[in-house]
């Protein structure tokens, strides 16, 4: 009967994974101990807590060391490693103060990572996260007020642009002109028709007309530059003959208004090709 268990206790640490190497991290927030294995780990870990210590059974696996070691650290101040007789070994964790340990297998089931910190007390996980939730519904007021402030904005622009509207629309001298140009009168109070009488071409480019508005008839040079010539009342100037004549009688300020803008021209081109050249030479 003897033999027989000892025969399975050969069989079953044959299939245990053995402890290789471990390391110890230390950090300011947390310790981590890295334990190798040299098959992967199948088998369970149970917990125990006590007032200074917390014990960590790790079965199928095996050990041939005893292992005391000091950290310096405020989370963990002592590490042990004990192996036991049923394929298992304990780690001991002693500590001061009030820790939390996790311990997670690697993905090939090579290593296990144990990490010890700090554990905070109910009531400052409760104030953290009061504190988190404050700073959300700071961060959320402020986003606020700054989409109120833009919605208060584009209703005053949108108000005053109707009340530009208004004032503009009311305006009488805006009704009665129409868009029209500087030859209608505003305050005639009524809407009267341009009449085209005589036009007569000067050069390609500038035409003199007679505009006929109401009882005022305008003899207006057209074209580059619009000039107001003369202007009759009383039905003067009706028929050609008669626009013949005035325009005879203006045809020495116009070409005097012609050459006047030809000079002008000419000694702003004379002026840019000088600037140009002195540009080149440079």
């Amino acid at each position: 009967m003897r033999l027989i268990l000892v025969l399975l206790g050969l069989i079953i640490s044959s299939y245990a994974s053995n402890l290789l190497t471990y390391n110890v991290y230390e950090r300011s927030d947390r310790v981590d101990i890295m334990l190798s294995f040299d098959a992967p780990h199948e088998g369970t870990i149970a917990q125990k807590n006590d007032a200074s210590s917390i014990t960590l059974t790790i079965n199928d696996l095996s050990y041939d060391k005893l292992i005391e070691k000091s950290i310096n650290s405020p989370i963990i101040q002592e590490l042990s490693i004990v192996p036991e007789r049923d394929n298992s070994i304990k780690i001991i964790l002693k500590s001061n103060k009030q820790i939390s340990v996790i311990a997670s297998k690697t993905v090939d089931g090579f290593g296990l990572r144990i990490r010890g910190s700090i554990l905070q007390a109910p009531t400052q996980r409760v104030a953290n996260a009061q504190t988190s939730s404050t700073s959300n519904e700071t961060t959320s007021d402020v986003l606020d007020m700054r989409y109120i402030l833009v919605i208060c904005v584009l209703i005053v622009l949108v108000l005053l642009m109707l009340w530009i509207r208004k004032r503009v629309a009311l305006n009488p001298a805006t009704k009665n002109s129409g868009g029209k140009s500087w030859l209608f009168n505003p305050k005639t109070g009524k809407e009267q028709e341009v009449t085209v009488l005589h036009k007569k071409t000067i050069d390609p480019n500038n035409s003199v007309v007679l505009f006929e508005y109401g009882s005022i008839r305008y003899l207006v040079m057209t074209g580059n530059s619009n000039v107001l010539l003369e202007k009759f009342e009383n039905g003067e100037v009706k028929d050609n003959s008669e626009f013949e004549r005035v325009f005879e009688e203006n045809r020495r300020k116009l070409d005097d208004y012609l050459k006047l803008q030809d000079t002008k021209l000419n000694t702003y081109k004379d002026k840019a090709s000088a600037d140009y050249s002195s540009y080149e030479s440079h």
